[in-house]
């Protein structure tokens, strides 16, 4: 089951977000620093402020996130922030099953692209955007500087409006 979190689901959301950021510091901006001492409160903000799914396999495996670009000539534009799916529920289709329903939720905000960063070697998940499709429309060299070693990210983008 995939559906959209809620504020009940906060202490749920906040284990699994410092898991993500415990075991692959390297895939995201922000790191297990940045949120392990945050209060609930800003769990919570995050929950309000994007559309944050989450995968059900009896309790919260998976969770992927979009926001959306407020400008008026960048609205069309989603950016995913935030896709993981813990270790035990991998290799079980969450991952593309809320790419797809990532891109429902993109369709009734009526965004033409999805847009998303990955780092360039790691393979196994730009496999999985690319299953979904999406496809690499750049680079961006140094992206992030990560346990002091350069990331280098692929801008990654697949159309909604076909």
């Amino acid at each position: 089951m995939i559906r959209r979190l809620t504020v009940a689901d906060t202490p749920a959301f906040r284990a699994i977000r410092l898991e993500a950021l415990r075991l692959a510091p390297d895939a995201y901006g922000s790191t297990l620093a940045d949120w392990k001492d945050a209060g609930i409160d800003r769990f919570e903000a995050r929950l309000g402020g994007s559309s944050v799914l989450g995968a059900f396999d009896g309790e919260l495996a998976g969770v992927a996130a979009l926001d959306v670009e407020r400008g008026g000539n960048v609205r069309h534009r989603g950016l995913v922030t935030m896709i993981y799916v813990t270790p035990a529920s991998r290799g079980r289709g969450m991952a593309q099953a809320m790419m797809r329903h990532l891109e429902q939720v993109g369709a009734e905000m009526e965004l033409l692209q999805l847009e998303l960063h990955v780092a360039a070697d790691n393979p196994a998940a730009i496999a999985v955007y690319e299953k979904a499709g999406y496809r690499h429309h750049g680079l961006i060299p140094r992206a992030l500087l990560s346990q002091g070693r350069f990331i280098d990210e692929m801008l990654m983008i697949r159309r909604l409006d076909g």
